[in-house]
């Protein structure tokens, strides 16, 4: 239970420095970004609070022991511990932080560049690397082709360059 508690204090801390980031975006960023990143925040508050659910739920489950009807009923498991999990989760793929916080000066890639990047590995010529147990093989791009390591002591799996 304590650590269920703790993880709780922690939940606690980062929604308090997240509301201080709220204000200072607020006070300071321009209208166009601003909405981006408080959409990003209000998303960030729910799963929070979906978060806090289950977290409570825990803590009544752990409190009564095993003897209680908690344990022995999945209901319970579904509807307080998998549904708000599954919520956070289509949420966060819904309001995806690579879309809304995607732009020239961001680190991540645009969705036009990941499908350039996949389009041009997938026409490349493909050569195979064993993986460590040399019963499957992995596509690489030719340009991290295979290299033999000819040491006799250390198994001959390869290295990339």
């Amino acid at each position: 239970m304590g650590g269920v508690g703790f993880q709780q204090l922690f939940i606690f801390v980062f929604a308090f420095i997240a509301y201080k980031f709220q204000r200072e975006i607020r006070l300071s960023a321009p209208s166009d970004k601003r909405s981006k990143a408080l959409q990003l925040l209000y998303v960030e508050y729910f799963v929070l609070t979906l978060i806090t659910v289950r977290i409570i739920f825990r803590l009544i489950e752990y409190s009564q022991g095993l003897d209680s009807t908690i344990p022995n009923h999945e209901v319970y498991q579904y509807i307080f511990d998998s549904l708000p999990m599954f919520i956070a989760l289509v949420v966060f793929n819904v309001f995806h932080p690579g879309r809304i916080m995607a732009g020239k000066k961001s680190n991540f890639p645009s969705r036009r560049e990941r499908k350039n990047f996949v389009r041009r590995y997938s026409n490349d010529a493909i050569s195979m690397r064993p993986n460590q147990d040399s019963s499957t093989y992995f596509p690489m791009p030719e340009e991290h082709a295979y290299q033999a390591k000819t040491e006799p002591s250390i198994p001959n799996y390869g290295y990339v360059k």
